[in-house]
């Protein structure tokens, strides 16, 4: 299977979303400006001409801005908002929480083909995730961008664009905008810090392994991405990064087989040993986390051989069970 992944989303995955109020309409006759950032929203850009400004805070941080076309044919929507903690999982989430906007309206669920997506500008790079979604009458992708202390979303629905001019039109609102300006002016601290959850503390196996596992995971961050790419956020996205990270887990037992135990840890090392030698990692870490990651070039998956394996080896280990969180402060 090649990175192109396509799904069948009916959302229903529980997030913890802070609460935003209802959207206030601002009204501008000229160029709307968004004080925190600088960024300026002309009446047009090119064809679209300005439908509607929303607010979602009542400091005006949290803003979406609404262009269309003439003939009302092609809708393009711009969101700038705070992206809260700088977390490892934090633009999986944001992503997974826009989708599940889409999903609410719609009666079928969104076929959609999604991948990874980044922008560069100078030294400066960041990361996003992008779904092309397709509905019957019609064609709509979703970008969300990583940007330091914002997220940058791009939200295209068109009746007319075939999916080379969606592409077009996104890669003309990112060249106006160049949000790695939001890095520059509010970046993130590229060096992490890192918490031990409850989950951790169960027995001194399980608290070394995940030490392990989370020291490697940040070793991994820092010899492999540069710093500039890690001012817009932890690179949660990268399956290597997990690969290492979840590879390491288990040696630490192999150092101190004698460290006590409890059966849980116990199960969780014992599958997690089948998963790496039976050579399913790298399926196992995209089925747990949505298929929402940053692959390597030319890395092929073999999901068919995984779920026959699976099968006979039932695996109880859910990732998102968290035994540490690293993040990236401002």
């Amino acid at each position: 299977m090649k990175k192109t992944i396509f799904i069948l989303i009916a959302l229903t995955i529980s997030l913890s979303i802070q609460a935003q109020m209802s959207p206030k309409k601002i009204r501008a006759k000229a160029d709307y400006k968004h004080k925190a950032t600088g960024f300026n929203f002309p009446l047009a850009i090119d064809q679209y001409n300005r439908a509607d400004i929303y607010a979602f805070d009542k400091k005006k941080q949290n803003v979406g801005i609404t262009y269309k076309t003439s003939d009302l044919k092609t809708t393009v929507s711009i969101y700038l908002y705070p992206a809260g903690a700088g977390t490892e999982d934090r633009l999986r989430n944001e992503y997974i929480k826009s989708m599940q906007s889409v999903a609410n309206v719609s009666d079928n669920g969104v076929h959609a083909e999604q991948f990874a997506v980044s922008y560069k500008n100078g030294d400066y790079k960041i990361n996003g995730f992008k779904a092309n979604i397709k509905d019957i009458d019609k064609k709509s992708s979703l970008s969300v961008f990583e940007c330091g202390a914002w997220f940058f979303k791009i939200r295209i629905s068109s009746e007319s664009l075939d999916t080379t001019g969606m592409k077009q039109t996104e890669q003309k609102i990112l060249d106006l905008y160049k949000p790695t300006r939001l890095v520059k002016i509010s970046h993130l601290n590229p060096k992490a810090d890192i918490s031990f959850a409850k989950a951790a503390f169960v027995d001194s196996l399980m608290l070394g392994s995940a030490m392990g596992s989370a020291f490697k995971k940040l070793e991994w961050a820092m010899d492999n991405i540069d710093s500039l790419e890690r001012a817009s956020g932890f690179p949660g996205l990268y399956l290597e990064m997990h690969i290492a990270s979840l590879k390491e887990f288990p040696e630490f037992v192999k150092k101190h087989p004698d460290f006590s135990k409890t059966k849980r840890t116990e199960q969780y090392l014992t599958e997690l040993n089948s998963i790496i030698d039976n050579g399913f990692l790298e399926e196992f870490i995209m089925e747990q986390y949505d298929m929402i990651m940053i692959v390597p070039e030319n890395l092929e998956f073999d999901f068919e051989s995984y779920d026959k394996w699976k099968n006979d080896n039932p695996i109880s280990i859910n990732l998102n069970e968290i035994f540490y969180v690293i993040w990236f402060s401002e």
